[in-house]
């Protein structure tokens, strides 16, 4: 049986030395990537500060705007259910009254009935066709509003979305750190 020599002190020191600068060594890196994590929580934290500072100084102005655009969006909306009323028809001869009149009468009654049927045609057909240039007319005004709003919007550093848009009217710092991250 052989016998087993205990390990040199010096052995022993050095895989002490190892193991501790080994520990030391991984201890630094997590107090390393703390800091780090804290500088950039500093730095997010900073640049949110400066966020909610510049949107208070905004805040008029972005409200002013954010209403202009929603007032056009729901402009948009409501001129898009609105449907043309026709004018009204003129109404046919009755048959019970008609039947009252000679056949030259008839004839002369109809005659007359073609001819208001005709110009109603005429004038709901006119009708018809200012109506909806002035449909067209108020969908490009309110169009433009929209995109000026929007486009005045955007220059504030305010996204597009309906999110940014309540946050930065609001100042909501959650809301405009959400809106930031976009």
């Amino acid at each position: 049986m052989r016998h087993q020599r205990p390990p040199s002190p010096v052995l022993l020191a050095a895989l002490l030395a190892v193991l501790l600068v080994g520990c030391n060594g991984a201890e630094r890196q997590r107090r390393e990537q703390e800091a780090r994590e804290q500088a950039a929580a500093a730095q997010r934290q900073r640049q949110l500060d400066g966020l909610v500072g510049r949107c208070r100084q905004q805040q008029p102005a972005v409200r002013k705007l954010v209403q202009e655009h929603d007032r056009s969006v729901a402009a948009l909306s409501q001129l898009t259910q609105q449907r043309y009323a026709p004018l009204p028809r003129p109404a046919a001869p009755d048959p019970a009254v008609l039947d009252r009149f000679t056949r030259e009468d008839q004839e002369l009654e109809q005659e007359r009935y073609a001819q208001a049927l005709a110009r109603w045609r005429e004038a709901d057909g006119a009708e018809r066709r200012r109506w909806e240039a002035g449909q067209e007319a108020r969908r490009l005004e309110l169009t433009a509003r929209q995109s000026e709003a929007r486009e005045a919007l955007t220059k504030l550093g305010v996204a597009a979305t309906p999110a940014a848009r309540s946050a930065w009217s609001r100042c909501d710092p959650q809301g405009l750190a959400a809106a930031a991250l976009r």
